[in-house]
């Protein structure tokens, strides 16, 4: 029988399993569309990773929506032709409306296909079930950047499939681990975290048998299996104060009751990650993360173990990933030793959303520091960059509930071109402190003041002077908060930023929405760059600029409000990149002109900033520094004023 035939099976099967003549099935979208770009996702986790035999590397994961559990949720499937080698346009996985599809993981079988299984969820109607089922997708040939997706099919219904499955030694059947969500219909006496089996090469699968996990320890029960050397299998349980285990001594059928798991019994309610190595030394990938205040544990330090002594201790240990907000692992182990980790960063933060991978060998680990010549950590397979998730949504309806009196709420607003912007590096570690600092996001609400405070160009986003202005103005003066409304967008001439010009109108639109919460207290302006290439445009620089100035405070309303501009850096190149004279030193000479042409004005110098190796933006320390120049020079306006 052909693989098609046992797929057309299977579905008729799972169909009539579920009692419906039609089921929702997801869409494989090979040409993913504009809803689908890294731009326009506002969230993005919980990853898989496989290698074809050939090197190619498949990764999936899940977005969608505004976050977890939203309706609307997707799979996504990218591939690379092997490490270092650029990452495609990722595929996508999506269900019908009154869908949401989630944990996807990929999988290659002992014939090298490629399957990826992925949990949908459906909404009740006059015409669906309700459903709650594993599915999965196949292709046949996953050395291919290009394969033919075979359509989607059940797996098994009423709980996710969500470890990688090993072949049992004794007979190549295939075993799965399988959670149940909650006790579903059908499934009375059934344990809810376990196994399930095929022993026909994925054509069908069946509960083959499981454990539970505690009340007061349930959470997500997502597992992890590996088969020891004498035949018995063992589980590591995700629970909700760490991990625990239990071990199948009869292939799969029965499990001893959930216990906790020696060095592993503390720690973040998250999934874990076994996986049995070609040596026979077992690796967990989980985190080695301390208690906070609280004495809970939160996701962070990534963390691989080995045990010579089949999961009873594991005495080496390496750090992947020092920062929080990194979770959910997905390994394998490519024939050459080298072994593959995924997981992912910061699914809802504004300048993290990545999915990551890691590459290294067992002597890695043994050694406790990456010792061998081809091992690579924290190598970027996909960022997302949009705004909106439900974490974003969250915090403005809190700062909604909160906001400061208007005359306590002093703004300012930041236009200019992309050193305005920001493109400094991001670092949570060397964040400013928010504390009394709001932003105005592009929804037009109010958010938190933290970097980035910019999206004209998500994916260059980073750290910019208006954070560190803020917190001196914050600083300065206790008893108010501080909001600034981006407006800069980088690469843009001072063309765009005048009276009627596209720039220069959003920018007003955005501030008078603002202004009604708060009072302007200030405008920043950081351009030129955008107008060194030529001698004209650099040469009547001033004049325009001051015609600007003059417009936009007449159309706000503002009068001679404080105005304070920042000289271009002094590392600019002295030619453009088509090798003709740079004319950003006489843009400078402009600049210093402006108090002299346009009243109640400052200009701040950039001598001894650096960039940060593009010689185009300053560097993060550069960008900090800058907008406490800025901070100095607007509070000796306000207080001339």
């Amino acid at each position: 029988m052909s693989p098609k035939s046992l797929l057309s099976l299977l579905f008729i099967a799972s169909a009539s399993i579920l009692g419906a003549a039609e089921l929702p099935i997801a869409k494989v979208i090979t040409q993913a569309g504009a809803e689908h770009d890294d731009l326009k996702r506002t969230w993005q986790g919980i990853p898989g990773i496989e290698r074809a035999s050939n090197g190619r590397l498949w990764s999936t994961w899940y977005t969608g929506d505004v976050g977890e559990g939203a309706m609307g949720n997707y799979a996504m499937v990218a591939t690379a032709g092997d490490v270092g080698q650029k990452w495609g346009k990722p595929i996508a996985i999506q269900g019908p409306k009154g869908t949401r599809i989630g944990d996807p993981l990929p999988w290659i079988d002992p014939k090298g296909r490629l399957w990826v299984f992925y949990a949908q969820f459906t909404e009740k109607t006059e015409t669906t079930p309700h459903l709650r089922a594993t599915f999965a997708i196949r292709a046949d040939d996953p050395t291919s950047a290009t394969p033919k997706w075979s359509e989607p099919f059940v797996v098994m219904t009423d709980g996710i499939l969500f470890g990688k499955p090993l072949i049992r030694k004794e007979d190549g059947a295939w075993l799965a681990p399988f959670f149940v969500n909650g006790k579903m219909p059908g499934w009375a006496g059934v344990h809810e975290t376990g196994v399930l089996a095929s022993t026909d090469e994925g054509a069908s699968w069946k509960w083959l048998g499981g454990t539970d996990v505690p009340e007061e320890l349930l959470n997500f029960s997502e597992a992890t299996i590996a088969q020891r050397k004498d035949g018995s299998i063992f589980m590591v349980i995700r629970t909700s104060v760490g991990l625990c285990e239990s071990i199948s001594a009869d292939g799969g059928k029965t499990w001893t009751d959930v216990k906790p798991m020696p060095g592993f019994e503390k720690g973040p309610s998250t999934r874990a990650c076994m996986l049995k190595l070609a040596s026979g030394a077992f690796m967990l990938v989980y985190h080695d993360a301390p208690p906070n205040k609280t004495g809970s544990f939160g996701r962070a330090k990534m963390t691989v173990w080995l045990s010579d002594d089949e999961c009873r201790t594991w005495p080496h240990k390496l750090l992947l990933d020092e920062r929080t907000r990194v979770s959910y692992p997905d390994a394998m182990q490519a024939p050459d030793g080298r072994i593959f980790i995924t997981y992912d960063l910061g699914r809802y933060m504004a300048g993290e959303k990545q999915i990551l991978v890691s590459v290294l060998r067992e002597e890695d680990i043994r050694a406790g520091k990456v010792v061998s010549k081809d091992a690579k950590l924290k190598m970027v397979t996909n960022q997302c960059h949009g705004y909106g998730n439900h974490f974003d949504i969250r915090e403005e309806e809190k700062i909604a509930k909160e906001m400061p009196a208007k005359d306590k709420f002093h703004l300012y607003l930041l236009i200019g071109q992309s050193n305005m912007a920001g493109r400094g590096v991001l670092d949570p570690e060397q964040a400013v402190s928010r504390q009394r600092l709001l932003k105005f996001s592009q929804r037009n609400a109010w958010a938190p003041g933290i970097d980035p405070l910019h999206t004209d160009k998500p994916a260059a986003a980073g750290v910019g002077l208006g954070t560190s202005f803020a917190r001196e103005m914050a600083d300065a003066d206790k008893g108010i908060t501080v909001g600034v409304i981006p407006c800069a967008v980088g690469g843009t001439p001072l063309e765009r930023w005048q009276k009627g010009k596209d720039l220069y109108e959003a920018a007003l639109v955005r501030a008078k929405l603002a202004m009604k919460d708060g009072t302007l207290k200030g405008i920043l302006w950081h351009q030129g760059e955008g107008d060194s290439a030529k001698e004209e445009t650099a040469k009547s620089y001033n004049a325009r600029l001051s015609q600007m100035v003059a417009d936009l405070r007449a159309d706000l309303g503002v009068g001679e409000i404080p105005f304070v501009a920042g000289k271009l850096g002094e590392f600019l190149a002295p030619t453009t990149k088509e090798g003709a004279p740079s004319f950003w030193p006489v843009v400078n000479e402009q600049i210093a002109m402006l108090p002299k042409t346009a009243p109640n004005t400052a200009v701040v110098d950039s001598t001894g900033l650096k960039h940060k190796g593009d010689v185009v933006h300053f560097d993060t320390p550069s960008l900090r520094e800058f907008g406490k120049r800025y901070a100095e020079a607007m509070k000796k306006l306000q207080q001339a004023k």
